[in-house]
């Protein structure tokens, strides 16, 4: 986990200034205080700060140089199969000097090329220079976790982790971009997964790979969510699966030279990803395995009482954080100078706090981010397509109970306000549905079959459309959700693991 930065000049090979590439790196030195690192080559410079995690000498600084093959590269994240991998290019003949995942990663490039990106299980932003080609491969992992910004600038590309250091090189980019603000601030519909919040100021989507050449950029997808539903797949054997693939991705994760802990609420994500850590190995002669958790005390909810009873039931040691900090003003600005832009989530203030709490103790957290998106955690959006498919079967009595319990879970307030919008609709469409109604479907629902003697064909499309909104949750506001956890937890030097967010799974 680190900071990257670079220069490529795109209309010549004139070389680039030195103080240039050092401004730039000096802006990142929170996500990378072991190491700073920068290098100038013949129309290109690459710079980086390091957080040590995997092989901790010297010797794994960046940028890394793979001399044989005439790449060199900055590189931000984990490699989180990065043994396998290299057992396959030892296989090969690569021979490597180091154990980090950078060597490896270089070598994966030197022998598939741009197809090297589909091989890896991590998260990553990383460019490498080819020199033998004179051009600058740049990629970013498939969901976006690592963050890559670029902007075209005077014949040159410069790209980083944060947008401050491309300011550093070139001021005149600090124009905001008045579209991008609309959008985070809801005045608008919509969300641009490439769009910054200053004008000219890219962001390298997620599942993409940029190739710079002299003669101009080209973005090309390498990954994308699959289209096929498993419709033979019992409940059973997928819940087996998801077991499966989540006690590895754990695993995967807890690959580390340094401490590595858990974030942990009360809910079944986090709590899931602890009660797994046995079955994934975590060796038995480790310290007790470090948890932290966000204390509201004197709240009506106060999800750090039963995190730490979870944690100690499971043996390991709980740290109950504040979650509103005593300088709140202070800590809000820092958290926007961080975020680099404006964010809605009222969660960003209880994560600084814990990200400071940590690093005390560990270096690395694993995170249960992203198991809302995969299985329909957020009730408003998702909740109709259940009410419907249990209408559908026939289960009116059992829908009536779940509609109830969900308006009560909710509150009166916001149930009013979730019932206006959502429940109402998706009301009628049950009724509708149960009478055997024949009519046309709007909403989240749109074209659902009717007809009760059609209840077993409408399944596949009830299962299509909460498969198109999950996808449209999971490109959409977890993006948000990202970008502030990789943002506040690199403000303190913490590495943020989530194995919610293994490829495999997602899939």
């Amino acid at each position: 986990m680190c900071g990257i930065a670079g220069v490529f000049h795109m209309e010549e090979t004139s070389p680039v200034q030195p103080e240039t590439i050092d401004r730039m790196v000096d802006q990142l030195l929170h996500r990378g205080p072991d190491a700073r690192g920068a290098r100038v080559y013949s129309g290109a410079a690459l710079g980086h700060t390091r957080l040590s995690i995997l092989d901790l000498r010297p010797e794994a600084n960046q940028p890394f140089e793979f001399d044989d093959a005439g790449l060199a590269i900055t590189y931000n994240g984990e490699i989180f199969n990065y043994v396998e991998l290299r057992e396959e290019l030892e296989g090969r003949g690569h021979r490597f000097r180091t154990s980090c995942d950078t060597e490896v990663l270089l070598h994966c490039y030197a022998e598939w090329g741009e197809q090297a990106v589909e091989r890896l299980n991590g998260m990553w932003a990383f460019a490498i220079l080819d020199r033998q080609r004179d051009r600058l491969f740049c990629s970013r992992d498939r969901f976006g976790i690592k963050p890559f910004t670029y902007a075209r600038t005077g014949g040159r590309l410069l790209f980083a982790s944060e947008i401050k250091a491309l300011l550093a090189a070139e001021p005149g980019l600090a124009s905001p971009c008045w579209s991008a603000l609309a959008m985070l601030l809801g005045s608008t519909r919509g969300y641009r997964l490439e769009e910054s919040c200053f004008e000219g100021v890219w962001r390298l989507p997620p599942a993409h790979n940029l190739v710079v050449t002299r003669e101009g950029m080209q973005l090309r997808r390498y990954w994308d969510y699959p289209e096929d539903i498993d419709e033979s797949l019992s409940m059973e054997d997928g819940a087996g699966l998801v077991r499966e693939l989540l006690t590895d991705a754990i695993r995967l994760r807890m690959r580390s030279d340094v401490p590595v802990g858990s974030m942990l609420s009360s809910g079944v994500d986090s709590s899931s990803i602890v009660c797994l850590l046995p079955s994934a190995r975590l060796r038995s002669d480790d310290a007790p395995h470090q948890t932290f958790s966000a204390a509201y005390p004197g709240e009506r909810i106060n999800e750090a009482e039963r995190a730490g009873a979870l944690a100690r039931e499971l043996g390991m040691e709980s740290n109950e954080v504040p979650a509103l900090p005593d300088d709140f003003l202070a800590t809000l600005e820092r958290c926007i100078g961080h975020l680099e832009g404006p964010n809605r989530e009222p969660a960003v203030l209880p994560v600084w706090n814990i990200m400071r709490a940590a690093r005390r103790k560990v270096t690395c957290l694993l995170d249960g981010q992203g198991a809302d998106e995969l299985f329909a955690g957020y009730a408003e959006a998702c909740f109709p397509f259940a009410l419907f498919d249990l209408a559908r079967r026939g289960r009116i009595a059992e829908a009536a109970r779940e509609l109830r319990d969900q308006i009560s879970g909710l509150g009166a307030r916001t149930a009013l306000g979730w019932l206006a919008r959502t429940a109402v609709p998706a009301g009628q469409r049950v009724l509708s549905a149960a009478r055997g109604e024949a009519r046309v479907y709007t909403g989240p629902l749109a074209a659902a079959p009717p007809g009760m003697a059609d209840r077993s064909d409408s399944l596949p499309s009830i299962r299509e459309k909460l498969t198109a909104e999950l996808r449209r949750q999971h490109e959409g506001n977890l993006a948000h959700l990202l970008h502030y956890g990789d943002a506040l937890s690199m403000a303190h030097s913490i590495e943020c693991r989530l194995p919610f967010m293994d490829y495999r799974l997602v899939e």
